[in-house]
């Protein structure tokens, strides 16, 4: 079994008059970052990427810097984001070889720059790499004060998790030999699943355990269906709420036991069955109770939160609105909103609406801008990038309202279209292949270039035959440009109902 390990990794300062190093904790995994030589590099090497997404980040000291890179006819471009917020976009395209620099301004004394590849370049462009090759005071010359080949924050070639609850923000595509290619994956939880509680939950601890062993870390959506007075409907045969707070405490006990985590395992509902007495303000409440009775019976070594399916085609938007005030008005848990955008625009215009009477700003609502203890988790599921088109322009308009939302997880349907004759001709997009379609969207539109997405997950029927990973789809993981549309492509009109459960 991999598990992530805890590992001390080299802090860097970046000097106006030298380097200083002290030491931070940090969970690592694989990243593309690496040190080649470059005769033309002020330090002899730089540091250099193709990878989309892929990120490294420096302490630069002084409130002006100037960043230098190797220019070329087959670079790309990078975000430079100081302090957290993203300063500019950097294109290092150039007809031949050359040093260049840029300067960033009205920074602190001292500063976090990270530097992420983006999938978009310049037309004349040849590739995607991108390059650093030292920080100086100015950008006129690397003399007093430059640091050359300076030392990244982290252990040259890998990544932290960092955040609330250590959410993983993955800043590369793992490679398909590492552990990390492979994803948590949840389930939609029937009434056959938990029945009888007594015999099932043995069942679910194994399930869980398999899984950890198989997987390093992740969320675990576990989906039962829309809500009722006494639980959930289990699609088709009712679950107890004391049946979801078991199956939650046996998931949480399989994962802590058999893994090291972090793992989060998340209690899911929907918005489905349209207008009803669970779909709006006291379903909320009723629902954080809920996640804080699991809590309380579950392992503390997992976090546990709620999560809500919302799709514009299941119901009306101000009931979708009053259901998260609700939670969020009971508890601090954190909500993940595992829905859908049906119907919202895939380019960026003044039309904001949506189906069934949504509009875009409702989405963000329930996906964020409700509470600080909401994230989004958008369904990307379908190859044609129409998902992807539509989030991506739902956090640029986040981003003009000055409140940006957390796309700190998305989710696909690979592991149930497995379990489908015939699987999902449309929508059985891979994790990797959706992370990579939603990041290659976000960095086609210049104001949400390069913005932290979180890691993939899946999602399957029940829990029976063990743990299996999917097979990836035909799609690939290639860092291509992306061209926005010239013509916008019919939005989606229907939820995206997750495939038939197999036969019993």
């Amino acid at each position: 079994m991999h598990s992530p390990k805890r590992a001390l990794a080299v802090v860097a300062v970046v000097l106006a008059g030298g380097l200083s190093t002290s030491t931070a904790h940090a969970i690592s995994v694989a990243a593309p970052w690496s040190q080649a030589p470059a005769k033309i590099a002020f330090g002899g090497s730089v540091w250099t990427t193709s990878t989309t997404g892929a990120a490294l980040t420096f302490t630069v000291k002084g409130k002006s810097f100037a960043m230098w890179f190797t220019a070329g006819p087959k670079n790309g471009k990078v975000a430079v984001f100081v302090n957290g917020k993203r300063s500019r976009i950097v294109d290092q395209y150039s007809p031949k070889t050359i040093r260049r620099a840029v300067v960033m301004a009205r920074a602190k004394s001292t500063n976090s720059v990270m530097v992420v590849a983006l999938s978009t370049k310049n037309k004349k462009s040849k590739g995607t790499k991108v390059t650093v090759d030292a920080f100086s005071p100015n950008a006129v010359r690397c003399t007093k004060g430059c640091v050359k080949s300076p030392v990244p924050h982290s252990v040259p070639g890998v990544v932290e998790i960092t955040g609330t609850d250590q959410v993983w923000y993955p800043t590369a595509v793992p490679s398909s030999s590492s552990p990390e290619w492979v994803v948590a994956i949840g389930s939609y939880v029937r009434g056959q699943d938990v029945a009888p509680i007594e015999t099932a939950v043995p069942v679910i601890r194994a399930a869980a355990c398999d899984q950890a062993k198989k997987v390093p870390r992740g969320v675990v959506i576990l989906s039962f269906g829309a809500q009722r007075a006494a639980g959930s409907n289990g699609f088709g045969t009712l679950i107890s709420k004391d049946q979801i707070i078991a199956t939650t405490s046996a998931w949480a006990t399989g994962l802590a036991e058999c893994g090291t985590g972090p793992w989060e395992v998340s209690i899911g509902t929907s918005n489905s069955g349209s207008v009803t007495a669970y779909n709006g303000y006291m379903g909320g409440i009723e629902w954080a109770k809920i996640v804080m009775a699991a809590q309380v019976a579950s392992d503390p070594r997992t976090v546990i939160s709620g999560s809500v399916d919302l799709e514009p085609g299941w119901g009306p938007p101000g009931q979708a609105r009053a259901w998260v005030d609700g939670y969020v008005r009971t508890t601090t848990a954190r909500l993940w909103n595992f829905g859908s955008a049906d119907g919202c625009p895939q380019t960026i215009s003044t039309d904001l609406t949506c189906n069934n009477g949504w509009t875009i700003d409702d989405v963000l609502w329930v996906s964020g801008h409700a509470g600080p203890n909401i994230f989004a988790m958008p369904e990307i599921h379908t190859k044609s990038g129409a998902l992807s088109r539509q989030w991506a322009v739902l956090a640029a308009r986040a981003i003009t309202m000055k409140m940006p939302i957390r796309i700190a997880a998305l989710t696909v349907q690979t592991a149930a279209c497995t379990q489908v004759k015939g699987g999902c001709p449309t929508t059985g997009i891979s994790a990797w292949d959706a992370w990579t379609q939603l990041r290659k969207a976000l960095d086609a539109i210049p104001s949400t270039a390069g913005m932290p997405l979180g890691a993939p997950m899946d999602i399957r029927w029940g829990w029976a035959n063990g743990f299996v990973i999917p097979p990836p789809t035909t799609t690939t993981t290639t860092t291509t440009t992306i061209t926005p549309p010239v013509t916008e492509p019919p939005p989606t009109t229907t939820p995206t109902t997750p495939p038939a459960p197999p036969p019993s």
